[in-house]
């Protein structure tokens, strides 16, 4: 069984919602409520909190969880899972695959975490694993703030956009052909260390979609269907839905 490794990068100073990870949902805190669903993978081997800040550091562990204080200089969630990538390599500690989730996807199933694990065990093995799910309006088709991706046959990754893809050449919308990026990754682990070498690319740059490095720079990304909505958390309002479809008083109008 491959050993994978699974970081959370958490970062205080959100831009849109200073201190997310620390906001409450629940009886929790945002990042405790993604680090208990990560944490109940099978087929994860350890799970590791990465952060910039000493708040959610002392927050991680008044529930039991592995943190590691990493670089203030860090530009993105992947670079933050291949520091601590490295230290555990310098530590002695090999691993095969890293699951990199995001620590606002309160929403997560461990049994979609699974599965994208077990992705790396067919032949041919991907370089990259991530999930997507259902669009269930024609509003979150045309909406630029949800990521769409498009895979060929075998489910490998064609391309991912903030644009409506598939276009709608007739103008009618099939939803039954669209799909929404969720953006939770798993990566062999040399993959995951080659990318954060990579200058990014002019698709990268021109969609703002850092997965756009590695299908520019030819690696493969296998695309599976999750079992959960994803209702990633960007503002306080985010927040509050995610509480009230946990607790089922509303249903996610936006879903």
């Amino acid at each position: 069984m491959l050993r994978a490794l699974g970081v959370i990068p958490a970062r205080y100073a959100s831009t849109r919602f200073r201190g997310k990870p620390l906001a409450p949902l629940g009886t929790r805190t945002l990042l405790e409520e993604v680090w208990l669903k990560a944490g109940a993978a099978a087929r994860l081997s350890r799970l590791i909190v990465a952060t910039d800040d000493r708040r959610i550091v002392d927050s991680c562990k008044g529930y039991g969880a592995e943190v590691w204080m990493t670089s203030l200089q860090h530009r993105s969630g992947t670079d933050r899972a291949a520091e601590v990538l490295q230290r555990c390599r310098e530590q002695g500690e090999t691993y095969d695959v890293v699951l990199n989730v995001q620590g606002d996807e309160p929403m997560i199933s461990p049994a979609s975490l699974d599965r994208l694990l077990s992705a790396f065990e067919t032949d041919p093995a991907p370089d990259m694993a991530t999930l997507c799910e259902a669009l269930s309006t024609e509003d979150e088709f045309l909406d630029p703030n949800v990521v769409k991706v498009v895979t060929d046959d075998s489910g490998r990754a064609l391309y991912f956009s903030r644009a409506p893809i598939p276009h709608p050449r007739n103008g009618r919308i099939d939803l039954a052909v669209c799909r929404k990026h969720q953006g939770i990754y798993a990566y062999r682990s040399e993959v995951l260390a080659d990318l954060t070498r990579i200058p990014p690319s002019e698709l990268e740059t021109a969609e703002g979609l850092e997965q756009l490095r590695a299908l520019a720079a030819g690696y493969t990304i296998r695309v599976l269907e999750s079992d959960f909505h994803s209702i990633g958390v960007d503002t306080p309002a985010d927040l509050q839905r995610v509480a009230a479809h946990m607790a089922g008083t509303t249903e996610d109008t936006d879903s």
